[in-house]
Order: structure tokens, then sequence, then C-alpha cells
């Protein structure tokens, strides 16, 4: 296992996984970048899950990216698809909300 495999699991062991899986940051507007001639495109369901590993991971003081994506990664392929179609839910949401705003 390499160093950032032994890094990821244990911030998994640190991170609440009841604050991943559902997700405690599910409000879909916050997904959304501003409007503007260069909007980003919404993320998708694993990315919305990135994005919660990353805010968790940032309560408990770390702040590697390298370490949170390999540690969002272990927990998306170990989620069951019951937890993953929570997240396919927001990302549909928030494409939605996306589509509205950059029709207006």
């Amino acid at each position: 296992m390499s160093e950032i495999e032994n890094l990821a699991t244990s911030l998994i062991n640190m991170i609440d996984r009841k604050n991943i899986f559902p997700p405690l940051f599910n409000n879909p507007e916050s997904y959304i970048s501003p409007v503007g001639p260069r909007t980003k495109k919404p993320p998708n369901s694993f990315l919305i899950c990135r994005i919660n590993v990353h805010n968790e991971a940032k309560r408990k003081g770390i702040y590697s990216m390298r370490v949170i994506s390999k540690a969002a990664s272990i927990l998306w392929k170990q989620a069951s698809s019951e937890e993953k179609a929570v997240y396919k839910k927001l990302s549909e949401r928030v494409f939605e909300i996306y589509s509205t705003k950059k029709s207006e």
C-alpha cells in the first residue's frame, strides 16, 4: 500500500461516514458556480461526494488534496448503490438549477 493510500485510509477512519452518506452538505445551490461567460459545468455525483469528503477532512484538519481525493475514491468504491443514488439525485438537482440559471 502506498503512502497516499495509508493516509487516505487513516483519513477515512477519522471522518464521520454518516456525514458523507447521506451527504451532510446537500444544498444543491452550493455546488453551482456563479453564472458568467466562463461558467463551469456542475459537478457529477462523485465530485459532489468528493466535496463532502473534502469538507469533512477540513473539519479534521486534513488539507492534502491527494489524500482527500484518494479517500473519496475509496469511499465511493465502497458505497452501496443506494448511497450513490442519493448523490445521483443531488447532482441531477444541481444540473437542473444550473440549466435554469444559465438559460436566464
